[in-house]
């Protein structure tokens, strides 16, 4: 904090550096400096999210909340011995209430005893339960569609004038990305059988997607972005504020057949297959060639005498050249 005054950096930026540094120290007998460092920035660099995408502050919090909320999580997380893990050993032992009360957690999660105290040494055994983990995998599914619908919405509803070549490139692009999202879900979905879910698990976990949604991504079928009603009408009423033609009514056709070719792609396509965009002009591959290079005539006499090639063997190329074509 002292340095602040002389270097002008912010009292607080130096009183968040100074924490940090401190609270590496206090950890240097369980971990070494180089590993707290790199964690407190790799958590910094993602915006908040560990490598695993746990949430440990939101962008828009004070600064210092964030480091509060950082270094809460990093003790959490890699000292031994943390509270997380001895409230999981008093749940173990279900006559035992001294940190939490019962043998069940709040996210409904039961523990044993053995490996809860094997834990303690970092050898803690963790049940599989594709159940509760395939629910944060469907959050993550619906988040990707969102976001792919947006990569079409965003662009072709911006308010301006738009050309409807423009609309299908953002149709185009908003399903190669739903592809990929729909592609990671089966793998999800797959992985989830593997781990030996339960139908009536895999019915609860996937409960917020409907039946429809489900079945078409475990059959392996690619269902394309459908444009609703709503949003046809946002491009009505976009075009009329500024006095221009409804380009949708000229990319409607296009849309149209494009949806029904991507409704044949399956999911176990490697990658989502090449569209050409039907309202793009074609360019011409192919170079014209000329049928005739318009050379000069060759002068009739000299080629007909047989004697020519001795006579004129002694003069310079280009003195041949002028004989052969006089006119230029």
């Amino acid at each position: 904090m002292a340095d602040g005054r002389t270097d002008e950096d912010g009292l607080m930026n130096d009183f968040i550096a100074g924490m940090f540094g401190s609270m590496s120290e206090f950890a240097q007998p369980f971990i070494s400096e180089s590993i707290w460092t790199e964690a407190v920035a790799d958590i910094i660099a993602r915006g908040g999210r560990t490598r695993d995408g746990f949430q440990v502050f939101n962008p828009q919090d004070t600064a210092g909340d964030k480091a509060y909320k950082i270094m809460g999580h990093l003790v959490e997380a890699q000292m031994p011995f943390s509270l997380n893990q001895l409230k999981r050993l008093d749940q173990s032992i279900e006559s035992v209430d001294v940190l939490q009360k019962g043998k069940i957690d709040k996210f409904g999660q039961t523990y044993e005893f053995g490996d809860e105290f094997a834990g303690l040494f970092g050898f803690r055994s963790v049940a599989v339960n594709p159940d509760r983990t395939l629910k944060f995998k469907v959050a993550n599914y619906q988040r990707g569609v969102r976001e792919s619908r947006q990569l079409f919405t965003r662009e072709a509803l911006r308010g301006g004038p738009i050309d409807p070549s423009e609309i299908v490139d953002s149709y185009l692009n908003a399903n190669r990305a739903l592809f990929n999202v729909r592609k990671d879900f089966k793998l999800d979905l797959d992985a989830a059988n593997t781990l030996g879910i339960s139908q009536s698990g895999l019915r609860n976990s996937t409960d917020r997607l409907s039946n429809v949604e489900v079945a078409s991504v475990v059959n392996n079928l690619f269902r394309p972005i459908n444009i609703s009603p709503e949003i046809q009408q946002a491009f009505a009423e976009n075009a009329a504020k500024i006095g221009e033609a409804n380009p949708f009514l000229t990319a409607q056709s296009a849309l149209a057949n494009l949806q029904l070719a991507m409704s044949r792609i399956s999911l176990l396509d490697p990658e989502f297959p090449v569209f050409e965009n039907p309202l793009l002009p074609i360019m011409q591959d192919t170079p014209a060639t000329p049928t005739t290079l318009n050379l000069p005539s060759i002068d009739a006499n000299i080629v007909n005498n047989p004697n020519a090639a001795g006579s004129y063997s002694n003069l310079t190329t280009e003195q041949k050249l002028r004989i052969l074509f006089p006119t230029g």
